[in-house]
């Protein structure tokens, strides 16, 4: 072999790079030729530019043969990702199903304070001094009249 004086790292980086293409055989070199055509059509389908390269058969074939690969070997984040999403629907009917259960228990508590409202109410009325005076009249009890006398305070001491 022969030796070569390399002043700089960039010089060695270049002489290296050099020494791996001598060596690497031609079925190699086509492989990455292939990945990185595959890169470039991947990244072209998910990049933000206007320019659209053509989509040729053997450019969508390639992409498909890396779509298993790739699923494969992402089959635990894609089964957690969807372990996700099913929890999020099922917690968004759950929530919904509260919330309308919860409307109606409203509504109920709403008409029973209504019906204790209007039973108070009522009592009331039937019990006030005056309409019991009136249903003993009515009756022909004339035994209970209005007192006379005024109603005293008894004090107590403790």
């Amino acid at each position: 072999m022969a030796e070569i004086e390399i002043d700089n790292f960039e010089e060695l980086q270049e002489v290296e790079q050099e020494a791996q293409d001598v060596q690497e055989t031609p079925e190699v070199q086509e492989e990455k030729e292939q990945v990185s055509d595959k890169e470039k059509l991947m990244r072209s389908l998910v990049s933000d530019d206007d320019e659209v390269d053509e989509l040729t058969a053997a450019n969508i074939r390639q992409m498909l043969d890396a779509a298993p690969r790739w699923f494969l070997s992402q089959w635990k984040m894609l089964l957690l990702i969807l372990a996700g999403i099913f929890l999020y629907i099922t917690n968004g009917y759950q929530a919904q199903v509260e919330m309308m259960k919860e409307t109606e228990l409203e509504a109920e508590l709403k008409d029973w304070r209504y019906r204790s409202i209007t039973r108070v109410s009522e009592l009331t009325l039937l019990c006030r001094q005056s309409q019991l005076e009136q249903k003993l009249r009515e009756q022909g009890d004339s035994t209970l009249t209005p007192s006379k006398v005024a109603p005293f305070i008894i004090n107590v001491k403790d």
